[in-house]
């Protein structure tokens, strides 16, 4: 393998990694929340909320840190 295609995929691993673990943290917080607005009955409002919204931009930055580990493993260099 070389040296460059083997640093691309640490580096996309990584920065994946990383997004994975902000999104983990974001929906936490959103569970947190979600808790709290079903046991007062504001069940419906629960997606109308901040911690919804950073959460769902959590996970699309996680998809897309994943495609792009995802393309870099797709990028190998013939042996």
């Amino acid at each position: 393998m070389s040296k460059e295609w083997n640093a691309a995929v640490a580096a996309a691993e990584a920065a994946a990694q990383q997004r994975q673990t902000a999104e983990e943290a974001a929906h936490e917080r959103f569970a947190a929340l979600r808790a709290e607005i079903e046991a007062a009955g504001r069940g419906e409002q629960v997606t109308d909320t901040p911690e919804f919204r950073e959460w769902m931009a959590a996970r699309h930055a996680s998809d897309e840190a994943w495609g792009a580990w995802a393309m870099a493993m797709d990028a190998r260099p013939a042996s």
